[in-house]
């Protein structure tokens, strides 16, 4: 054989092997996930990826800012006027109308949640957590304590503001409630249990926004809430006053109630929507209390009949009433009127204006579209402060109750089945009218042996009584409260 076929030979031999080299380096390496050569790393930091998704990115942001909060408080209870043979529940039913129930008031301890709304300490919870409190402590999630001071509380809209003297603090993001959508996904944050659990951090539960716009009763008392938030979260004793926020970690609600047969979640809870939640806010800040708005004009169902007479429209409510000098009267609005619609929200009866304005606060903006004679009006006012006069606040502000004569404002606003008398108007906290029990809405039918059918004769009777003792009708029911001064 030649040397150049040899030579030949022997260059394609090496060409090959460097071409088969080449390729090994260059083709992709095939993955095997459960051979020895492992990529089980890669597995791993995938599958955590998945574990943390943006419901647990949201629990973690928002956790730190969720308090404890531990109250010290007086609560009105009732005795039974009878001995200890009568003292039966029997007894009492067969008796409870031939004479009222006593209440005394007794110290306990009551336990609920807030959040931290600002790194400068101020937190946001439900006014029934703090009622009546004599003492206030705050647990951090971290375990520090405060002692919480209440910047304004507001009876109504069951919302509470407090303080506590520390800085830098993590605190929640206020989201937007105008845009939620039922069947997104909610958490509540809480401490249910207080510290039974012997953790000072706050339990999560994950749901979906069920309802909205939800008007309750509360089985507490006999407050309505209106315009809640209807969530299948869990929500327990305890989380009242807590958070709940979307999946982007911003509060959108305050858990307030539930809905239960046993006294624990039955995947109906509630929560008040946050930008009702922010006016309470700014009106606490500005001024330490809620100030009373007042529109000023009071509505009726149109029933056929009504509507067949007079010649009008069925959808819609009817105005029957306007307070002189008020907001409503101001902007021109008249009996007769019928009204359609509020700031773009439709009116179809009583109960849709009753959860409109349950929500409405000073300074706001009214746009009002009315029918007057078959011709579409549009009205727009801003909402006044309704001011007590100053003689009834002379008369009886030192025991921090105030009161008005039963007019036909105060028996739509109220309810009353009254056409004269004399309802508390507005309780004081830390007064003496607030450790009595009294509320706003109760009618006071006598003090000590004095018949009350005015304000005068209320204001009579207190600085003639040494010891207070009161008898009010409180929703259709005869009460006693009694007081040692």
């Amino acid at each position: 054989m030649r040397k150049r076929d040899i030579l030949f030979i022997f260059s394609g031999v090496i060409l090959t092997i460097l071409v088969v080299r080449l390729y090994n380096m260059l083709k992709p390496e095939s993955v095997y996930y459960y051979s020895d050569n492992i990529r089980l790393v890669d597995l791993n930091d995938e599958i955590l990826k998945q574990r943390a998704n943006a419901i647990v990115l949201a629990s973690q942001k928002v956790s730190p800012s969720v308090v404890s909060i531990t109250v010290i408080q007086t609560k009105i209870v009732s005795t039974s006027p009878f001995f200890s043979p009568f003292a039966d529940e029997f007894f009492r039913d067969f008796f409870k109308d031939y004479a009222p129930q006593y209440y005394t008031r007794k110290k306990i301890k009551n336990l609920g949640s807030g959040v931290i709304i600002s790194p400068d300490g101020y937190i946001l919870t439900n006014e029934h957590v703090i009622a009546n409190a004599i003492d206030i402590n705050i647990t951090l999630p971290d375990g520090r304590q405060f002692r919480g001071k209440i910047i304004a509380s507001d009876q109504p809209h069951d919302l509470a503001l407090l303080k506590i003297d520390v800085r830098d603090l993590p605190y929640a993001e206020l989201g937007t409630s105008d845009d939620l959508m039922i069947g997104e996904w909610v958490i509540a944050l809480g401490n249910p249990f207080g510290f039974l659990l012997e953790d000072t951090r706050p339990t999560v539960t994950v749901g979906v926004i069920s309802a909205l716009n939800r008007s309750i009763k509360s089985t507490r008392d006999s407050r309505i809430y209106k315009n809640m938030i209807q969530t299948d979260a869990a929500i327990n004793p305890g989380n009242s006053g807590g958070p709940l926020v979307n999946i982007l970690g911003q509060v959108i609600g305050i858990n307030t109630a539930i809905f239960s047969s046993s006294g624990g979640s039955e995947g109906i809870g509630f929560a008040q929507s946050i930008d009702n939640v922010k006016k309470f806010i700014k009106e606490a800040k500005e001024f330490g209390k809620v100030r009373t708005p007042w529109i000023g004009l009071w509505v009726q169902d149109i029933t056929q009949e009504i509507a067949e007479s007079m010649g009008i429209g069925i959808s819609g409510v009817l105005v029957n009433n306007i307070d002189i000098g008020s907001s409503a009267q101001g902007a021109g609005i008249k009996e007769g009127d019928r009204i359609v619609s509020v700031n773009n929200r439709a009116i179809n009866s009583v109960s849709d204006w009753d959860r409109f304005v349950s929500n409405v606060f000073v300074d706001d903006i009214l746009n009002i579209t009315l029918f007057r004679k078959k011709k579409s009006i549009e009205i727009s006012f801003i909402v006044k402060e309704f001011k007590q006069s100053a003689g009834t606040e002379k008369s009886i502000g030192i025991y921090g109750i105030y009161v008005e004569n039963i007019d036909f404002r105060r028996k739509k606003q109220y309810n009353l089945g009254y056409n004269e008398g004399v309802v508390v108007i507005k309780v004081e906290p830390n007064k003496i009218g607030r450790k009595l029990g009294l509320k706003p809405g109760d009618v006071v039918l006598q003090i000590g042996n004095i018949r009350i059918r005015t304000k005068n004769d209320f204001q009579r009777a207190f600085k003639a009584s040494k010891n207070i003792n009161v008898i009010i009708d409180r929703n259709g029911m005869i009460v006693q409260l009694y007081l040692g001064l």
